[in-house]
């Protein structure tokens, strides 16, 4: 038999009552005087020392009485051995994650953190059910539950131990909080032969670093019954940890040979002076940069690239005590040289010409210098396929039509500009096609004060770097002159750009395997206002870009990014296979160009098989710089949270006492013992009642 609520179990004190009352002796009180005895003699009643039980039937029905009322309100049940009643058993489901993350390389850290998920599964009974994770910036799975059961669980522990030590930390992000979401619905995917006996527990082995990502857990809705534990590591460690990162690939001076770097000091940390040094294939620059940083705050630095280092060079943060975020890479590649061809009679300082504002719109970059060669004489013209683009401002002469046709067969991007209508058949000679009634299509266009700029096709890339709400306005952009005629005479021509006339203002038309731009005005002041406008330079700049096989992409990357290989490569160049900072040659699929493998922080350079590329592009991986922010979460941080902690669990039933409770209660209302124990009390009272009335009138 058990009890539900076995505290009223001490009522059965209560019988105690009836034994005391029953010992009680009764001695005479006061003094009553009677006439017919005052004559004789007074004599005191007989009493004895000790008390003495005289009606043990009565005492005994009372005590019964009390004990099955006790008995009653401590709700009996008793456990019946059947489908219904037995627990279909009592263990514990566990996932352990294992934090990988680059934080974890610090001296000591992983060491204990292998200490700790040790001893977590020898902990574990040979009934109890495990899965192991790993994680950095995203999880995985090195035994999940059906490996566990499969093993025999004398060897679990041994197989879960070879686990751990042929794992290392990587040098990937951290994010916590995907981490345990997917251990969370692990936890949450019952199996069928669970009972209500099963406790689930997620337990946690981390530095719980400032830099983890836990923002997935702010909406995340934990299930019922289920407790995460922190086994946090690393408390012991210096907290003297500061971190080198990079902000661009080089100053914002064209010319200067100096680079910026972020330097971050951990907060807590008790030293602020460091220094930066190059280093390249063992080799270390004699020139030091020293930085001052506080603990907790960040400071950037410009550091000048010695003359003397090759360009596998790199920083070198030193100051600290933990050098796994001491390494700074940097991309090294050479400016692109451009090269432009300009066809015009225009003199380089005449402000009336459209000359005048090219040269200055092409201007040098950090990424790419321009060249331009001008050809305003009329004489043999020489385009090689090394021209990224050809502009022709003026009618180009014959001999020189046919190097630019040669130039657009060839693949070659053409900007033509005609200054009069009389420049058209040149445009159409290149374009190879024939105007509709050119004595009436080819003229200038007749306009009535101005017109400007509608339906501009922001996809192409003269236009894209103007997609945006405050830079796509045309309308202060305006034209006083320009060339027209019939759209109908290209077939295939794009149209870029519209006049509110109706006419085409900007068109391409593709020739072979190039292609010839246009506009039908010119952007110097006497066709329109369109070079003092702020849109000349992104538009001219990004046709050239485009021209060129440029694209705006990043160089810099961090542990784990892709690596979009075909916008580091010249159009139509396929990369074969990347070698990576150890040395390794990873092949690349032909059809994805995408390389996934940034496992290692360091330099990478894009090989190419049929070698179409003289100097073959690199790109550099550098270490997440949220995983130098080495300090602590707090408890509170995971609280706020929702995460149901155990440490806040400890005062309330386990899930398994909870099934047991919510089955007992269940059990013991189907029973109801307590009915029958209530109706024989009250038969007792019957009878000790009855029983106490006949004693009453014998005495």
């Amino acid at each position: 038999m058990s009890f539900l609520t076995p505290l009223y179990l001490l009522g059965v004190l209560a019988v105690t009552l009836p034994v005391v009352f029953h010992m009680i002796r009764r001695t005479p009180h006061g003094r009553q005087e009677f006439s017919s005895v005052m004559f004789l003699e007074p004599s005191s009643p007989r009493t004895t020392n000790r008390s003495s039980i005289e009606h043990w039937l009565l005492l005994l029905l009372r005590a019964v009485a009390v004990c099955l009322l006790a008995f009653a309100f401590a709700r009996p049940f008793f456990r019946l051995q059947d489908g219904r009643t037995v627990v279909s058993g009592d263990f514990r489901r566990v996932v352990l994650l294992l934090d990988t993350s680059a934080s974890m390389r610090r001296e000591g850290v992983w060491e204990e953190a292998l200490d700790r998920a040790k001893q977590t599964v020898t902990t574990l009974d040979p009934a109890d059910r495990l899965e192991v994770l790993a994680f950095d910036r995203r999880p995985h799975v090195l035994m999940d539950i059906e490996q566990w059961q499969s093993l025999d669980p004398s060897q679990r522990t041994e197989a879960v131990t070879r686990l751990f030590d042929d794992l290392s930390p990587s040098w990937a992000a951290t994010d916590l909080g995907s981490a345990l979401v997917e251990a969370a619905e692990r936890l949450d995917d019952e199996l069928e032969d669970e009972g209500p006996g099963v406790s689930r527990t997620l337990v946690v082995v981390s530095d719980l670093q400032e830099g983890s990502n836990i923002e997935s857990l702010q909406s995340y809705q934990w299930p019922s019954q289920m407790t995460v534990a922190f086994e946090t590591v690393g408390s012991d460690v210096s907290p003297d940890n500061a971190a080198a990162h990079p902000i661009h690939d080089r100053a914002d001076s064209v010319t200067s040979r100096d680079v910026l770097v972020r330097v971050t000091n951990a907060d807590g940390a008790s030293r602020q002076q460091f220094s930066l040094r190059w280093s390249a294939d063992g080799a270390s620059s004699s020139e030091v940069v020293s930085v001052s940083v506080p603990p907790g705050k960040s400071r950037v630095v410009s550091v000048p690239i010695p003359a003397e280092l090759g360009e596998a060079s790199h920083l070198i943060l030193e100051g600290d005590d933990h050098s796994f975020d001491n390494a700074c890479f940097l991309s090294s590649s050479d400016r692109r040289q451009l090269k432009v061809v300009l066809v015009s009679k225009d003199t380089a300082d005449d402000p009336e010409g459209m000359r005048y504002y090219l040269e200055r719109a092409l201007v040098e970059t950090p990424d790419w210098n321009v060249n331009i060669q001008v050809d305003n004489d009329g004489s043999e013209l020489v385009i090689g396929q090394d021209i990224d683009l050809a502009v022709i401002t003026t009618s180009p002469t014959p001999e020189q039509l046919d190097v630019l046709r040669q130039y657009i067969a060839g693949g070659g991007t053409t900007l033509f500009i005609p200054s009069k209508a009389d420049d058209l058949p040149a445009l159409f000679s290149l374009m190879e096609a024939a105007p509709l009634e050119p004595d009436q299509a080819l003229a200038e266009a007749t306009i009535d004060g101005y017109v400007m700029l509608t339906d501009i096709d922001f996809s192409h890339p003269m236009f894209a770097a103007l997609d945006q709400p405050q830079f796509s306005d045309f309308t202060t952009v305006r034209f006083w002159k320009h060339r027209q005629f019939r759209a109908e005479s290209l077939p295939n021509l794009r149209v870029l750009a519209k006049f509110d006339d109706g006419t085409i203002a900007v068109g391409e038309h593709e020739v072979g395997e190039g292609r010839v731009v246009f506009l039908s005005s010119g952007w110097h002041p006497a066709d329109s206002q369109l070079a003092l406008s702020t849109k000349f330079v992104p538009m001219i700049n990004g046709l050239l870009e485009d021209a060129a096989g440029l694209v705006t992409s990043q160089a810099q990357y961090v542990i784990g990014d892709e690596v979009d290989l075909s916008q580091l490569l010249p159009a139509k160049v396929i990369a074969t296979s990347v070698l990576t900072p150890a040395g390794e040659e990873v092949a690349v699929a032909e059809e994805s160009q995408v390389f996934l493998k940034t496992e290692l922080p360091g330099r990478y350079r894009v090989l190419n098989g049929d070698s179409a590329i003289d100097t073959p592009p690199e790109f550099v991986v550098n270490l997440d710089p949220s995983e130098s922010q080495t300090t602590p979460l707090s408890a509170d941080t995971f609280r706020a949270m929702g995460v149901p902690m155990e440490e806040d669990n400890e005062s309330t039933p386990s899930p398994a006492e909870m099934q047991r409770q919510l089955h007992n209660s269940e059990l013991e209302q189907h029973q109801k013992v307590w009915r029958w124990l209530i109706l024989l009390a009250m038969i007792v009272l019957i009878i000790e009642t009855v029983f106490a009335s006949r004693l009453a009138r014998v005495s």
